[in-house]
């Protein structure tokens, strides 16, 4: 397959395998003091950025953010009209790299870049039909027709102060960056991933639970079986299912349900066929042969018990992320109370919509319960 052909979900499964790889190999070779003790045990866990002349930018960054070098904060990053800088071009690239790695739905969805504060999506609502006619017979007419999804920005910011003196080690730490990138990038992902399952839709974006599908069935009894996974699983449409890219996206509660079904001789059926265990880093459990997300925005306290969860099985390249500015960063040590507890200032946000551009690509199992 085309490097241009490739899907979202690829690339990030790439990327994600390119970062273990890349973490692997820089890991054996670092030193003891190279790595500060408060630090260690965190960085073990951390992707590195796959150019490290990028790090080194970065952190001579904060470095000089740190120490209030004006010629170098000039030198690596634009003044902003705020009175701060721009965070140089790697702050933004290691932060979107990052972002691909942490979320559940991002890297399955469709992401279009936009060029204004609105976006129109085309959204095919009625397909052409083919009828068998008669000799000399009027032709039934079928005509294509469109509908629209329109996704407006918004707006998902944070600011974060730091010490100056931590920023002045990360210029010999570079593990250090590593912690303070991975941490932005983790607070914005979350907050993605819960609008793009639970989102209201005003001032954020439309979450998959605000949807009503056709395709829904309930638990047929008391306890969760195998025939309601099979149910829900042949609920969403043949085309969806089998020449789409459909996945399960369950709460880690209900995912723990799932492997504890057993069949009569009390063996897990999950083991017998049904699905792969997250057993080795990297790997995505699967269900019926499809992958399972664990997605944790999905309540696990609903029905009159308050026991009660959904699963979710479908396309999520249906799920369209409008990006208006990716991410965007700023840094000062004048904001607020900054300059008098020698502290910075960094802020990291981004402009997005996310919608669902059709309900018929997902089925929904309710009323889930042990």
């Amino acid at each position: 397959m085309s490097d241009n052909k490739k899907t979202l979900a690829e690339i990030a499964q790439e990327m994600a395998k390119a970062l273990r790889e890349d973490h692997e190999a820089q890991k054996g070779g670092a030193s003891v003091e190279e790595r500060r003790a408060m630090f260690d045990q965190v960085a073990k866990e951390l992707p590195h950025h796959k150019n490290p002349e990028s790090k080194k930018e970065i952190g001579k960054f904060l470095k000089a953010l740190g120490e209030g070098n004006q010629a170098v904060l000039k030198d690596l990053g634009d003044a902003s009209n705020g009175g701060g800088y721009l965070t140089p071009l790697e702050f933004s690239s290691y932060l979107i790299e990052l972002l691909y790695k942490i979320p559940v739905i991002r890297p399955h969805a469709t992401v279009y870049p936009m060029k204004s504060d609105q976006m129109q999506i085309p959204v095919e609502a009625t397909t052409v039909s083919a009828n068998w006619t008669a000799e000399l017979a009027t032709i039934t007419q079928s005509d294509m027709t469109f509908s629209e999804a329109i996704l407006a920005v918004n707006n998902l910011i944070g600011i974060s102060r730091m010490s100056r003196q931590l920023l002045l080690d990360s210029a010999i730490n570079q593990n250090l960056v590593d912690l303070v990138m991975q941490r932005f990038a983790s607070a914005i992902g979350r907050q993605e991933d819960t609008a793009f399952m639970v989102g209201s839709g005003s001032g954020q974006p439309k979450g998959l639970r605000q949807y009503s599908f056709s395709h829904t069935v309930a638990q047929a009894g008391s306890h969760l079986t195998a025939d309601d996974l099979i149910t829900v699983y042949h609920a969403l449409p043949y085309q969806y299912r089998e020449q789409g890219n459909p996945v399960w996206l369950v709460n880690d509660a209900t995912l723990a349900i799932i492997r504890q079904l057993k069949d009569s001789n009390g063996r897990y059926i999950y083991e017998q066929g049904w699905g792969q265990a997250l057993t080795q880093d990297g790997m995505t459990p699967t269900l019926l042969g499809k992958p399972v997300l664990v997605q944790n925005d999905i309540p696990s306290n609903l029905g009159g018990s308050s026991n009660a969860s959904e699963i979710y099985f479908g396309d999520l390249s249906y799920y369209v992320i409008g990006d208006r500015e990716q991410i965007f960063s700023e840094v000062s040590t004048q904001e607020g109370t900054s300059f008098a507890q020698h502290r910075a200032a960094v802020k990291v946000g981004e402009r997005i919509d996310g919608q669902l551009t059709t309900t018929d690509g997902f089925a929904q199992l309710t009323a889930v319960v042990k």
